[in-house]
């Protein structure tokens, strides 16, 4: 991958020294104002919490320092932006696998069918000639970031404009951003293409002017003819869609009773066990790691995974910010199968227990399975917990969720979630009230 990414750094550098310069200057108040514009005022923080150089939890903190306590809603927005990375993470750890399956059947009139599997060369390559699109797949690649609005922006493009499997579009994400991981990234997929909402997400030129100003327009060759995105909203849906329902047939592969009442307690802190290793991934790279700093003179190490490697074709750039992380952390760095390598390491320390972090991913439970087959005992240390709930946790759509852990999302104690306030119906103005 490195003799096809020649760009090894991207926007962002590793470490947890690099992260807490970025974390001391949030602007968690404006954020909350301007963060749909791409000139506002987000953090670029996501690698940080992907990877666990940051938790949710003291980002949470430190943003809560810029209101006083008796006014949060000061930072409400920034916070509750925060829930979507704890509340995708808890859902992937649900679904596994399924993550990458359509959750629900496209709204969007049109069987799966329709949707080619290939992910289109112009796309990737920024040769579309729509100048918009070209340079978001330019910042893509040459840095591994998009701003939120673009990454919605791009997806829609994808796949109702090229009418392309989401996740085609998804694994190229996962490839070129430092942050890319499936379940922030997959659901985000999911939830434009409609098998994860009731209806399609579209923008128009109008849409880009207002967030973008007119940086791609001013130079776009399209710009007076031929703009696939100079339209209505409606002449839009009605070029690109055959209605906004699924197509007769289609179904998803999630029946979302699944996520309706995951059980939650505090995760328990494993007890001190004499002469453990602790096994470091990619999920939590800081030297703030639990099991590390459970296990402070114990030795420790970091796999690089080849068969994630080779299955994500993740970038040089993702690969230099996950090596200037795993510099700053006391661990032997191997490389080869996860779970080959740890049990060696354990072996040759004498080890019979296997300290190490959570991770939602299905690779991580084969990884403990496999560990706990050759007799190895496997502790996870919890992370600070940033949300907590009274009541099983309804995961079905992420309002639910941020009912039932707002409260303790503030720093307060776990509250009962409120009740829902009914949706006002809007009622259309008759003929003669207009005139």
């Amino acid at each position: 991958m490195f003799t096809q990414d020649t760009l090894h750094q991207g926007f962002a550098r590793g470490g947890r020294d690099a992260a807490l310069k970025i974390l001391a200057a949030i602007d968690p108040v404006t954020y909350g104002r301007d963060r749909s514009s791409l000139d506002g005022h987000v953090s670029r923080l996501s690698p940080y919490l992907r990877h666990g150089v940051l938790t949710l939890a003291e980002v949470r903190d430190a943003a809560l320092t810029h209101a006083p306590r008796t006014a949060p809603s000061r930072v409400w927005k920034y916070i509750n932006e925060l829930s979507w990375r704890d509340y995708s993470v808890r859902v992937y750890a649900e679904v596994g696998d399924l993550i990458w399956q359509d959750f629900g059947p496209y709204k969007t009139g049109l069987p799966s069918s329709a949707y080619a599997h290939e992910f289109p060369a112009d796309i990737g390559d920024g040769a579309t000639g729509a100048a918009c699109i070209d340079a978001w797949s330019r910042e893509l690649r040459e840095t591994g970031y998009l701003h939120n609005h673009v990454r919605m922006w791009m997806a829609s493009y994808v796949v109702h404009h090229r009418r392309v499997w989401w996740q085609a579009g998804a694994s190229w994400f996962i490839t070129h951003l430092i942050d890319g991981d499936p379940s922030s990234n997959n659901l985000g997929w999911q939830w434009v293409a409609s098998t994860w909402r009731e209806y399609p997400y579209l923008w128009n030129r109008g849409n880009l002017l207002k967030y973008a100003g007119d940086r791609y327009c001013a130079g776009c060759p399209l710009a007076d003819s031929g703009c696939p995105f100079d339209a209505t909203y409606a002449a839009l849906s009605a070029r690109l869609f055959s209605g906004k329902e699924a197509a007769p047939g289609e179904s998803g592969h999630l029946n979302p009773e699944n996520l309706k009442a995951v059980p939650w307690e505090p995760p328990p802190t494993p007890e001190h066990v004499p002469g453990a290793v602790v096994w470091v991934h990619g999920d939590r790279l800081s030297i703030t790691n639990e099991a590390l700093a459970g296990y402070p003179e114990s030795p420790a190490t970091f796999v690089w995974d080849d068969e994630l490697l080779k299955t994500w074709t993740i970038s040089a750039k993702r690969q230099t910010f996950i090596h200037e992380c795993v510099q700053e952390l006391p661990v032997h760095v191997l490389r080869g199968d996860v779970a080959t390598e740890v049990i060696r390491f354990a072996h040759v320390h004498g080890a019979t227990t296997i300290a190490t972090t959570p991770s939602p991913s299905p690779r991580f439970r084969d990884i403990v399975t496999a560990l706990s087959e050759v007799g190895l005992t496997v502790q996870v240390w919890p992370e600070p917990v940033f949300g907590e709930s009274l009541t099983p946790l309804d995961l079905r759509v992420h309002g639910d969720y941020w009912r039932q852990i707002s409260a303790s999302a503030f720093g307060k104690d776990p509250a009962p979630p409120k009740a829902k306030r009914p949706r006002a119906k809007k009622v259309r103005p008759t003929e003669a009230e207009k005139a």
